[in-house]
């Protein structure tokens, strides 16, 4: 019986290449010398523009997954002028701050993943890298300022041990009163962006346009501060970047 299956088998495969070299297989595809010379010229235009200012043609789906309940959410504009963008760094980073970064890098570090569907890219990662540097600087600025250490005069157990103690140690009990979360607080951020024109310039699209608090204003705009601070820091070096972070945040954000 195993025998018969396998010749069976044979002659179905002989029956199929067979049959497949009786057809004529058309190509599905066009030869290069076949395109046109206006395709070629809209291709070079593509490739022309920015990154930043379109969508990759090969992103975009031929339809929409998502059911529009009220069209009116669907639009939201958003900044496409390169001068505006430039004055807003100018007035965050100070003089000559448009210059510290390629155009580029500007757009990412301005937007959110929630314009565009994220097609255009992202600040995510250079946000990341921006809280570190910003939660770093303030726990060194903590802990260098004066120490509010009161001594052992509080110790309940003073008569029985002697704990050890040294001046460049004090400044650590700081910290116990006074957290990096306390000074680069959501709202503090999100004022600080207001104040300097970032909220004018930072590409995102919110969940609910009628209620921009409760669509995520305050950690998005957060986020567009820590990516520029992240991308400070890949381009320029981290030693700017803190810099940055010493004059341009910190000095504003405490009392």
């Amino acid at each position: 019986m195993a025998s018969t299956t396998s010749r069976s088998t044979t002659r179905l495969a002989r029956q199929a290449v067979r049959t497949c070299s009786n057809k004529s297989v058309t190509p599905s595809y066009r030869p290069a010398a076949s395109f046109s010379t206006s395709t070629a010229r809209l291709t070079q235009d593509v490739e022309q523009r920015p990154r930043w200012s379109y969508t990759p043609e090969r992103m975009k789906a031929p339809f929409s997954p998502h059911i529009t309940k009220d069209p009116s959410r669907s639009h939201w504009e958003v900044n496409k002028s390169p001068e505006k963008l430039d004055d807003a760094l100018k007035r965050f980073l100070g003089p000559d701050g448009e210059r510290m970064l390629p155009d580029e890098l500007k757009w990412l570090a301005v937007t959110h993943k929630s314009f565009d569907q994220g097609r255009r890219g992202f600040n995510d990662r250079l946000a990341f890298l921006g809280r570190q540097i910003c939660v770093f600087e303030c726990t060194q600025s903590i802990i260098n300022s004066p120490s509010s250490y009161k001594g052992t005069e509080d110790d309940p157990f003073a008569d029985r041990r002697e704990p050890f103690e040294d001046p460049a140690l004090r400044g650590i009990d700081n910290l116990f009163e006074t957290q990096p979360s306390d000074v680069f607080d959501l709202k503090k951020l999100a004022k600080l962006a207001i104040d300097t024109g970032l909220t004018e310039v930072v590409r995102w699209k919110p969940r609910m346009p009628e209620n921009i608090k409760g669509s995520g204003f305050d950690p998005i705009m957060a986020g567009a501060i820590y990516a520029i601070v992240g991308a400070i820091a890949l381009q320029r070096g981290g030693k700017i970047a803190s810099q940055v972070v010493r004059k341009r945040i910190m000095n504003k954000l405490r009392p």
